[in-house]
């Protein structure tokens, strides 16, 4: 008995370490989206210096939590992010409006890709 009450506590702590995680990989998928949005807005308006400090915020908050991300992540999607946010910066520092946008585009659609694969569903449970 005491077996099978131990495996119901260890898959219960389990569930909720997933929920957990979810949700942290929800919220920094979110935090990362805003600032790039942000980014891209002062680009758009033609504040570059504006832009370069809300790209350098988001980069150093994703850097401090890119240990975190390579425990739950696979590498292949941080290291295509960090690529994309470089993108972002090249064309943020050479002052290209129209390539800042499809960038900003660029990595907002796989930091909602990664926040999708990383969500609790049926198909991931079955």
């Amino acid at each position: 008995m005491k077996k099978e009450i131990f495996a119901a506590l260890l898959l219960a702590l389990l569930l909720s370490l997933s929920v957990v995680n979810t949700h942290v990989i929800d919220s920094l998928c979110n935090q990362l989206s805003q600032g790039v949005a942000s980014a891209g807005q002062a680009a758009q308006r033609g504040d570059w210096e504006g832009s370069v400090q809300a790209l350098r915020e988001t980069m150093s908050w994703w850097e401090e939590r890119e240990t975190y991300a390579r425990i739950v992540l696979r590498h292949t999607d941080i290291e295509t992010l960090t690529d994309d946010f470089y993108e972002l910066a090249e064309h943020i520092y050479t002052r290209d409006a129209g390539a800042v946008k499809s960038a900003v585009e660029l990595v907002t659609e796989h930091l909602r890709g990664i926040a999708q694969m990383e969500a609790i569903n049926l198909g991931s449970i079955f």
